[in-house]
């Protein structure tokens, strides 16, 4: 008969199972030793076959009256233990309350179990889910640099793809917000260069995403990007750089907002880098720089003020850098330039006058006949004067401003009438061009030709407004 409570042997397979299992155990602290994160995640994976394996060998040795039994029990018992622990505890139980706390809009939380993970969990598999999720949170709680750090340390990574139109823009404004934090820490210079950094990315959005509502909004942000950026560089005292920025919304945002206020800008800018320029010496690149202005102000409105910065880029310049830079504009046919330089040249060294003269009366005629003028007739001759081989060109300013007389002939003249003043000019005998200018910009030029005959005085007598309105 058979014996029901004879106690069986262990067989050889439930020995296999044994040896399997205990290795398991021996290898999972190992793991847990060497790499915590790759034991929680490898974890789950081991408990659950084992479980699984250990309850069906517990019964069958039980059935069988086998202790090993009680050793599956054991290890049915461990097991269940370690999965338990798995998803209460290690990287996976923090992913899921990082989560948690994300749709909470929880970010503080969130981002205290996310880089929980990543700072005792490195190698785990949640570790780059972690990177990536934890840089969005930082933007979304306001800390703009942790976010851009997390940003590009998961880019580097090959984590987040910086192509993703949601990641440029997340990207761009994140640098704004730094810029503007710097600006309020004084650090200009950083400042600056993180609103080009959102421009950079402004940009490409444009290019690679021409027809979202990202890129309609990145052509707004531009300009005032390079606005911003142009006033950072000019506090950190980089006029060069601010030109620059200045230079490119003028050239290409003109329908911009900040379009007016990068021309008001530039022209200061201009000035400024030609004094300084002009105070270390570098006479003829700040003559240059000063003309970028006139070319953007081509009759500027004289005051005390620019005078002074006038004063301060040509005083001290040679007058042979002055002439020369004057005759290269000249020979250009950049007479306005050619005509600021030679009337500075001319008030800063007058013996200058008699050299200069005739490409300075030339320059102003030629720029007279392109603007609108009044035409001045024959003058009036007068009784013949004792003055061989000369003409007398008498001509009276009634005006209330001073006037500017250029005279072009066989001979080339200048001479200035102050208000309530004749002048009386000797010249040579020929026909002539004459151009008469007001120092009012809202009179009109008075311009015309005239032959002059030898030993003739002729008269020009230019009447103020009420002389004008009674006559």
């Amino acid at each position: 008969m058979y014996d029901y409570d004879r106690k069986r042997k262990i067989g050889p397979v439930t020995i296999l199972f044994l040896f399997l299992f205990s290795a398991s155990m021996v290898g999972l602290l190992v793991i847990s030793y060497l790499d915590r994160g790759r034991f929680w995640d490898v974890l789950p994976y081991f408990c659950v076959p084992v479980i699984v394996i250990s309850l069906i060998f517990a019964i069958y040795n039980l059935v069988r009256r086998c202790n090993a039994g009680f050793v599956f029990i054991l290890f049915f018992i461990i097991f269940t233990i370690g999965l338990v622990l798995s998803s209460v505890f290690g990287p996976f139980a923090l992913r899921r309350e990082a989560l948690n706390s994300i749709e909470e809009n929880d970010y503080s939380d969130a981002i205290e179990k996310f880089d929980s993970i990543l700072e005792n969990y490195p190698s785990s598999r949640y570790s780059g889910e972690a990177l990536q999720r934890i840089s969005f949170a930082y933007y979304h709680n306001n800390q703009f640099s942790r976010a851009l750090s997390s940003f590009n340390n998961a880019i580097d990574k090959n984590i987040i793809d910086p192509g993703v139109l949601e990641v440029m823009d997340i990207r761009q404004d994140i640098y704004s917000h730094i810029a503007r934090h710097q600006e309020e820490e004084d650090d200009y210079v950083k400042a600056a260069d993180s609103y080009l950094s959102s421009i950079d990315i402004l940009k490409q959005i444009i290019s690679d995403f021409p027809d979202t509502n990202e890129a309609f909004i990145a052509r707004y942000k531009i300009p005032q990007y390079l606005f911003n950026a142009s006033e950072d560089f000019r506090k950190s005292g980089n006029t060069i750089s601010q030109i620059q920025q200045l230079e490119e919304i003028i050239s290409e945002y003109p329908e911009s907002d900040y379009f007016l206020a990068a021309q008001e800008s530039i022209d200061n800018a201009y000035i400024e880098h030609a004094i300084n320029l002009s105070a270390a010496a570098d006479y003829e690149n700040a003559i240059n720089w000063f003309l970028k202005y006139l070319e953007n102000n081509t009759d500027p409105e004289r005051d005390a003020i620019l005078d002074y910065k006038i004063k301060r880029v040509f005083e001290e310049a040679t007058p042979v850098i002055i002439e020369r830079t004057a005759d290269t504009r000249y020979n250009k046919g950049e007479y306005m330039s050619a005509v600021f330089l030679y009337e500075i040249l001319i008030d800063f060294n007058p013996d200058y006058l008699e050299k200069t003269v005739d490409r300075l009366v030339e320059s102003k005629i030629i720029l007279a006949r392109s603007s609108p003028y009044d035409e001045i007739l024959q003058s009036i001759s007068g009784k013949y004067i004792n003055i061989p081989g000369f003409s007398l060109l008498i001509i009276t300013n009634n005006t209330e401003n001073m006037l500017k007389a250029y005279i072009k002939g066989p001979d080339n003249y200048m001479n200035s009438i102050p208000a309530g003043e004749t002048a009386e000019i000797e010249i040579m005998p020929g026909e002539y061009t004459v151009l008469v200018e007001s120092e009012d910009k809202e009179m009109l030029y008075h311009m015309g030709t005239a032959l002059f005959e030898e030993s003739r005085k002729y008269t020009e007598i230019f009447k103020g407004a009420e002389e004008e309105s009674s006559s």
